[in-house]
């Protein structure tokens, strides 16, 4: 049986023992274990080897991907054809949220401003500089 450091290494999970969900893992690839007992009425700890989804399945795949194989090329073969509308669409909701953001930023250093008594008007008036400075450059 494989060891790391003082616990033991297995490759499925023993009858009556739980995941240990409360701690992290020192080994990639292995969860916690336990016996089900409280650390003072002797708890054993191991660590369990544990797949990710996708290499569960990878093993049941293997038959199914022969089978598929002509049909999966067909559909690379496709290109992709994306609409002009479609990316300014997108483009369009972008500069719209990043507007939004933007405004609720002003709006939060206004009120900031209200708050500790400055002027509003100064930071309006920077602003409209800057953007101003934009546009000159552009």
């Amino acid at each position: 049986m494989n060891k790391y450091k003082e616990w033991d290494l297995l490759d499925s999970l023993p009858r009556g023992w739980v995941i240990d969900k409360t701690c992290g893992s020192p080994l990639h690839g292995y969860d916690f274990i336990t016996n089900g007992k409280s650390a003072v009425a002797g708890q054993k700890r191991a660590l369990l080897m544990v797949l990710p989804p996708q290499q569960k399945f990878a093993f049941n795949a293997e038959n199914t991907q022969k089978r598929d194989a002509p049909k999966q090329e067909a559909e690379r073969q496709q290109e992709q054809v994306i609409d002009a509308h479609y990316v300014r669409t997108v483009n369009d909701l972008a500069r719209k949220k990043f507007k939004e953001k933007l405004l609720n930023d002003i709006m939060v250093d206004l009120m900031i401003c209200e708050i500790e008594g400055w002027p509003k008007i100064e930071y309006i008036d920077e602003i409209k500089e800057l953007i101003n400075g934009i546009g000159a450059t552009a």
